[in-house]
């Protein structure tokens, strides 16, 4: 029995009754089409089961429709698959497979990995982030373009970065026209290596450093013995970080009101702190996160501040995708503004 023949562009082309260069440039968006051509040309994919020729593509352009990506471990942080979920769904927009490559907190493995997606010949890497900053300059040395994603490890390549002051100014702000004074605050301490110079500020380090200036600028005390920085979660521990460094703020003669908070994981693990030791939010504590991955599943949903990760997602495959299309191009950087969500765990301060 003889296989139907299996369609082509001039097929989509006859039945959309356009040519064969405008059926392409609505599967890859490459070029100007009508809202109206574009919406026959989809319908005429759609009716003729077409698909396009990935490897010969590949072979006539000398590109492989590829991205690699590198994530940091997200066994508890969800930042991470969030963004690399954003990524991918932006590259297939695009005609890109992306390969994911989790370093699983090792360097080693990170560093294996990236060669594995410069042997598979990827188009580009976007990484999210680093643990080495020489991996990032290993890629770049090939000749492969590279995006970091919110941390700039090595100052090289394109960058989609997070403004955080904009969230942390209005989150201050919030908690002062409650009427709370003593704000608190408990954040993630990154690795000094996974940045190859000193005048680079890690995420982390921008956050406690933008607390800082919003409390200035709301006219209140940031005193150091309200703030405690650690790690975002350890293995095997009965207490994880964001537990033990609330309940420290908590135990002090005059304890903060209010804690603002590094990662929405950290402040879970202060929403258990806050049980723990026989107070509730916000009834007595007031508490607001950040990033906004996991603040709507937590008891109570959470104030957060967010991260704009469809954004980061977006530019980062934007910038990947201008980089493969002109490598002479200059890199360049997009920086987007986070925002507070207003939820649940914020109120006035108790007597």
């Amino acid at each position: 029995m003889t296989k139907p023949a299996k369609p082509t562009m001039a097929d989509v082309a006859e039945r959309a009754g356009v040519s064969p260069a405008t059926v392409a440039r609505v599967l890859y968006e490459n070029g100007y089409v009508s809202a109206k051509k574009r919406a026959i040309v989809r319908a005429a994919l759609h009716e003729t089961g077409y698909r396009p020729n990935v490897m010969a593509r590949a072979l006539r352009t000398a590109r492989s429709f590829t991205l690699g990506m590198v994530v940091s471990e997200s066994r508890l942080n969800a930042f991470h698959p969030y963004v690399a979920h954003e990524v991918q769904l932006e590259a297939l927009k695009h005609g890109y497979t992306v390969l994911t490559l989790n370093n699983g907190e090792s360097e080693k493995i990170e560093r294996d990995g990236v060669q594995r997606l410069l042997d598979q010949r990827v188009d580009a890497v976007i990484f999210c982030a680093a643990l080495n900053p020489e991996n990032v300059r290993l890629i770049a040395g090939a000749g492969v373009p590279t995006v970091q994603i919110e941390h700039e490890g090595a100052k090289v390549g394109w960058f989609s970065l997070v403004d955080a002051m904009p969230g942390l100014r209005e989150a201050v702000d919030h908690l002062r026209a409650l009427g709370h004074s003593r704000i608190g605050y408990v954040g993630g301490q990154r690795c000094a290596r996974r940045t190859e110079s000193r005048e680079i500020k890690s995420p982390e380090a921008q956050r406690v450093d933008g607390f800082r200036r919003a409390m200035k600028m709301a006219g209140l005390d940031a005193p150091e013995h309200y703030i405690r920085l650690g790690p975002y979660y350890m293995e095997r521990a009965d207490r994880q970080p964001g537990w033990t460094m609330a309940e420290e703020l908590l135990s002090l003669p005059e304890p903060p009101t209010a804690l603002l908070v590094g990662s929405d994981l950290l402040a879970a693990g202060a929403l258990q702190a806050i049980h723990h030791v026989g107070l509730s939010a916000p009834e007595d504590v007031s508490i607001i996160g950040y990033d906004n991955t996991m603040a709507e599943i937590l008891t109570p949903p959470l104030t957060s501040i967010a991260q704009p990760i469809h954004e980061l997602g977006r530019n980062a495959v934007t910038m990947a995708l201008e980089a493969i299309a002109d490598p002479d191009a200059a890199p360049r950087r997009i920086t987007v503004p986070t925002k507070l969500v207003i939820r649940s765990s914020t109120a006035a301060p108790s007597r």
